[in-house]
């Protein structure tokens, strides 16, 4: 689980947002409301598929963030954080801890601690052939 969270606020622009993923070699930025609350996900895969295949660079974050944040307990496993992954076919998870976030785990960190895992978060290709 990556600890060192970076967030940013979800009016700024997806420039902003590439440069700060950039500058904090990241692939997803925490996006949090003007009052500071954390409510998305926006991803490197975001920007692509979202923004520059579709040619829309006007946008804000808030635009193409994740939502809704899909969250897991500290507590749990990695093997229910790989069947979360495969069931919401998404490949990053935000872990919370008494309504804070404390951290995010990626499809990449589960499969270099258990490659054995691999095949629960793959599900997600199976169910939809």
């Amino acid at each position: 689980m990556k600890t060192s969270l970076v967030t940013i606020d979800e009016n700024a622009s997806v420039y902003e947002a590439a440069e700060l993923m950039t500058r904090k070699s990241v692939g997803s930025l925490l996006v949090k409301r003007t009052k500071g609350k954390i409510y998305a996900l926006v991803t490197d895969a975001d920007l692509v598929r979202k923004c520059v295949a579709k040619r829309k660079m006007g946008l804000k974050v808030k635009d193409v963030a994740s939502k809704p944040l899909v969250t897991i307990p500290p507590t749990a496993d990695l093997s229910e954080a790989a069947r979360v992954m495969g069931l919401k076919r998404i490949k990053r998870l935000v872990v919370v801890k008494d309504g804070r976030v404390s951290g995010i785990i990626s499809e990449t960190d589960i499969v270099q601690i258990s490659p054995s895992l691999y095949d629960l978060i793959v599900e997600r290709d199976r169910a939809t052939r």
